[in-house]
């Protein structure tokens, strides 16, 4: 990994707002809001920092629970959540953030394996977003401004 960052030089790209065709609507199961996803929060970093420029590590990962359940039509269904902390390093800053995950499936391993990717992702994106709007940092202003306004027509009628 590259031990200098020139930040003057990617400041710029760090400002730039956040395209709206990459936020996703939240879902009735998902992100209690809107957000990213994980690909785009790596494909952001990987152009604006470099492919070797930056790097995260897992630094706590921890079961919170996993025990066999019911989905909704009352099957049998493994459940599983986890807590991930992961570290961001770019150049010499370092990020840390929380994430959290949970899975479900038939087998045990089916659901520990959802719930721990999906808690390592939300602790990098959580990680990412501190860098700036691209990373989905817009996303948690409720104004929105710093999201890129969709083309909007306004039709006028003249009576």
């Amino acid at each position: 990994m590259e031990d200098e960052m020139d930040w003057n030089a990617i400041t710029p790209e760090l400002q730039k707002k956040l395209d709206p065709k990459h936020v996703k609507p939240r879902s009735d199961n998902g992100p209690k809001g809107d957000y990213i996803e994980g690909w785009h929060a790596i494909e952001e970093a990987n152009a604006i920092f470099g492919f070797g420029a930056w790097s995260y590590t897992i630094t706590s990962l921890i079961k919170d629970d996993c025990e066999l359940g019911a989905d909704k039509w009352g099957k049998p269904q493994w459940q599983a959540a986890y807590t991930c902390i992961v570290r961001v390093t770019v150049g010499d800053v370092v990020r840390e953030d929380v994430g959290f995950g949970s899975g479900f499936g038939k087998k045990v391993g089916d659901a520990i394996e959802g719930a721990t990717k999906e808690a390592v992702t939300d602790a990098l994106k959580r990680c990412l977003r501190t860098f700036g709007n691209r990373f989905g940092l817009a996303l948690y202003d409720k104004t929105r401004c710093n999201v890129v306004l969709v083309n909007v027509i306004v039709w006028l009628v003249i009576v």
